[in-house]
């Protein structure tokens, strides 16, 4: 069978990559990039995942990676499974393993595609050739909003996402600042990373309203489904949920309960591949739009999320930024941005090569 694998070998290396400036959002900052770039071999070909902690959405942490990475680097090794049940075997021996399942997920797909001689992409879907992204304005002062929107400007960019959490006058003074900057022909979204509560963000969605914002990304926290409904009910603008959806069982509750108008899925949260087309067709059966986003990440991690975004024909927003703020990339031919849009080379697999695999130590 096309989907049946045998894992040979899983090796892993941490990674510690420079960031050109922390990025700042209401939850905490990162300053430097500190993850897990993950070697499978199955049948005789190699791919390669990701794996990044991010402690205060997915709970990961560098200590729980490498430790999860351990136990399925050994008890992985020698199963003839298919994606799915490799999967199931990961969530049911570590429970809250989601970066770590997301590394060896995605690898298993890279494998996957390579041996079918195929883009992975195409192989979820090939609705799209590229897609336009985002990139983020972070949590700064009016004043360093605008240089990064000039920045961003510059180099070409024509979707821009700003956090939000810093106080509402401050928020609403950064979002002006940005549109005055971009002008009306570029698009906003926003970002609270639940940072209000229902009647603050409903008075902040209304004071940027006039700022014609795409939509407003998880305003409240992520299990108060009374503030989403609140919100939802009250706001003028599309509410997207992200850290309220980490699973399919997550996003079946969210929109069953019609809780959110647009679901943002990233691999990072969703533990790989396999769930993520999941919560995509959940959204599908729904007709909610889907946004492919991402943590601080490599371009490995950042290929897989583009395969997603371009292979489903729900996704049809983009935040695929994460690579933009690390020093060094560690992939050649792999993610393209050009005129705004964003793809990935059209080769077998996820559509990414590591530049050295040996001075990462595989």
């Amino acid at each position: 069978m096309l989907y049946h694998i045998m894992i040979e070998e899983i090796k892993f290396k941490r990674l510690k990559i420079g960031m050109k400036k922390p990025f700042v959002i209401s939850l905490g900052s990162t300053d430097y990039y500190d993850g897990f770039i993950v070697e499978v071999t199955a049948d005789g070909i190699t791919g390669y995942g990701e794996a990044v902690p991010t402690p205060m959405i997915t709970g990961d942490t560098a200590g729980s990676i490498e430790y999860e990475l351990s136990y399925f680097s050994k008890n992985l090794t020698g199963m003839d499974e298919n994606p799915e049940m490799l999967n199931d075997f990961m969530k049911r021996t570590m429970v809250s393993s989601r970066a770590s399942r997301n590394a060896i997920d995605t690898a298993i797909y890279d494998i996957i595609s390579k041996r079918a001689g195929m883009p992975l992409k195409r192989m979820l879907g090939g609705h799209k050739k590229r897609i336009m992204t985002s990139f983020t304005v972070d949590l700064v002062d009016s004043k360093s909003a605008l240089k990064e929107a000039d920045d961003l400007i510059n180099d070409g960019v024509k979707v821009f996402k700003i956090k939000l959490g810093s106080g509402i006058d401050n928020d609403v003074d950064r979002v002006k600042t940005v549109r005055d900057a971009i002008g009306n022909d570029k698009i906003i979204y926003v970002d609270m990373n639940q940072a209000y509560n229902c009647k603050q963000a409903l008075r902040l969605s209304n004071m940027i309203s006039k700022y014609e914002i795409e939509f407003i990304e998880q305003p409240v926290n992520e299990y108060d489904y009374t503030g989403l409904k609140c919100f939802k009910k009250g706001s003028f603008i599309p509410v997207m949920v992200d850290e309220s959806v980490k699973n399919p069982e997550n996003a079946a509750f969210i929109l069953k309960n019609e809780l959110a108008d647009m679901v943002n899925i990233k691999l990072m949260k969703s533990g790989g591949i396999t769930d993520a087309v999941k919560i995509s067709d959940i959204c599908d059966a729904y007709n909610i739009p889907v946004m492919v986003g991402c943590m601080v990440e490599t371009k490995v991690s950042i290929s897989y999320g583009i395969d997603l975004a371009l292979g489903r024909k729900i996704v049809k927003y983009a935040d695929l930024d994460g690579f933009s703020s690390l020093n060094n990339d560690i992939t050649k031919n792999s993610v393209i941005f050009n005129d705004g849009y964003i793809t990935n080379h059209d080769i077998p697999g996820a559509g990414f090569e590591l530049a050295d695999p040996k001075a990462l130590g595989f």
